[in-house]
This record gives structure tokens, sequence and C-alpha cells, in this order.
């Protein structure tokens, strides 16, 4: 298929695709691995039987719908969505119909139909020239003064908002993030910042990683959160202070001051601020991740990530 040949995303796109997730077709919060303050239950879409290749295959143009299939994955899908497709055929004299299942980690997420011209250069709607990379969607979002590790003015800049007690956040923070850190160092900067979602024990495990900064301790103490996130975690608010009490000794801490500045309002105003920033920003679950501006939402497989910090740092 030449260079030159459009795609034009149609209504169905715009409705089914968007159930789906993508730069240009939206995301479905529900099926992805992130902390909500409320998650209710949404059903589940059911694949199709695959009738793809079958009799029409001889009166379809496979390359045309191979290379239609490769550039929705290539540039039209947020990072860990993938397009399948369930089902290919003549809708009429000029169109062809492509049955698509949308997936993320295995688990199907949205369905759509679109419409392709038998000459691969339309479909309907929004026009997207292929000879182009489309342009990705970026949202601005500040550093604030936030702790953050990496270098201080590397190419790519990562924010993460996150919340101590969420479990994807600690499966992002403990399986995720080190490999990202590892392969990268200083070529990124990593900033964290505070979205609590689950009451007052996440505002008091936020504030107690901010007060043990003070004691230059904040990432040592951010890291044994997460860690450790089974074994503080607990309803009973007192009983998790008890414990954040123990950690702070166990890494060296004058408890007295970590104490006294956690019983304080030193932190209040700063750990709002962030979740306003964040709320702003379109974050309704942890962890969402910004790179560079672009929404990363839940604890994707890491080849997600590398996907967008490595095109980032390429320029692209």
């Amino acid at each position: 298929m030449k260079k030159e040949y459009l795609l034009i995303i149609g209504i169905l796109v715009g409705v089914g695709v968007g159930l789906a997730a993508g730069y240009y077709f939206g995301i479905s919060q529900g099926q992805i691995n992130v902390c909500e303050p409320q998650s209710p239950a949404q059903p589940q879409s059911q694949p199709s039987q695959s009738t793809y290749p079958n009799q029409l295959s001889q009166t379809i143009n496979q390359t045309l719908i191979d290379n239609s299939m490769e550039y929705i994955n290539s540039y039209l899908l947020q990072p860990g969505i993938t397009a399948k497709l369930v089902n290919v055929s003549v809708y009429s004299d000029d169109l062809y119909k492509l049955s698509l299942q949308f997936e993320r980690d295995n688990q199907v997420v949205g369905m759509s139909d679109v419409y392709l011209t038998r000459d691969g250069k339309t479909l309907v709607l929004q026009s997207v020239d292929i000879s182009k990379k489309p342009e990705v969607q970026r949202t601005e979002v500040s550093e604030d003064d936030d702790p953050y590790i990496g270098g201080e003015n590397a190419k790519v800049t990562i924010i993460e908002f996150s919340d101590f007690t969420c479990p994807f956040c600690a499966k992002f923070e403990t399986e995720i993030l080190p490999q990202i850190l590892d392969k990268y160092g200083d070529k990124i900067k990593f900033v964290y910042r505070d979205f609590p979602v689950h009451g007052n024990v996440s505002k008091l495990a936020a504030k107690a990683a901010n007060c043990a900064g003070d004691q230059g301790k904040y990432w040592d103490f951010h890291n044994m959160l997460f860690e450790r996130q089974n074994k503080w975690v607990k309803p009973n608010e007192s009983l998790v202070e008890e414990k954040l009490y123990v950690y702070a000794d166990e890494l060296g801490l004058n408890v007295d001051e970590f104490k006294a500045c956690i019983h304080s309002e030193k932190y209040e105003e700063e750990i709002q601020k962030d979740y306003i920033d964040g709320a702003k920003a379109g974050v309704t679950g942890t962890p969402t991740i910004f790179i560079n501006g672009i929404k990363v939402v839940g604890a994707q497989p890491v080849e997600a990530f590398y996907k967008v910090i490595d095109d980032e740092l390429a320029g692209s």
C-alpha cells in the first residue's frame, strides 16, 4: 500500500474504539490496573469467532488489510492496547468491513467495526495521512517541587500520580519502575506526586514519606512502604501509624521529630495540591503516569513504557 493512502477513522471507531483506549480513541478505565475511589463492575465484551481468512479471502486484498492493521497498532492505540482483526468481509462493492477486538493483558476491553474502501484509501470521517506519524496527545503536568530521582535536566520527565496503599502502584513501583530506572538512568527524571484515593490511611502514608524526607530519607521510606505494603496497610489508622513509627526507627530517623511532623499540618497543603493538580490533568485512578505529558494509565507491562520513552529520547 502506498504511503500517500489515507485512513479516515469513522463514527463507529469513535464510539467503539473509544471503549478500548488510544491516543485517538480514548481509554476504558474499568479494564485497567488502577486504584480508584470507586470501581463499579463493568461487563466485558466477548470476542466473536474469527472468520478471517475465509472463503472471501480471494476477493480481499490482504496487503491493504494488513497495512491498515499495522498502522493502527503502531500509531493509534495507547501503549498496552492491541487491536486484533476478528473478521473481514466485503461490505459492498466499494467497502471492506473490518471487525476489530481490542485487548490489554489478554483481556478484551472493546470491540468495533471499521470500514475501509477497497482501494485502501479511506474509511469515514477523520483523515489520517499515514505518510506522517500522528501528533501525540500530551497533557501539561507540573513537576511542582516534588521528590525526584534521575537526571535533573533529563530529556524525558516521568511524573507518577500514586497512592502508597494502592496494590497496582506497588506493582509499578517494585516491578516496573526499577527496570525503567536501570535501563535509562540519568536519561530520565522520575517525579513522584501523591494522589491519595483510599482516605485517611493514604494521606497518613503520604505525610509519613514527606516527613521522612525532612531527615533525608524520603526515597528509603517511599520504597519501604511499597515493598512492605501488605504488612502495614490496615483499616485501623492508629495501627498503621504505629507501624510507620517502627519503619522510621528502622531507617534511623529521629522518631520524635518524625511523629511531630506527622501530627502537624506541614504537608497537608502539599498533598492536597498534588491531588488537585492530578485531577486537573485527568487523573482518576492510580497509578497514572505522564511521560513528557503522554498519559499512560495503570501498571502496564514495562515494554509499554519502554516504547514511549524510546520514542521521546529519539525525538519522534
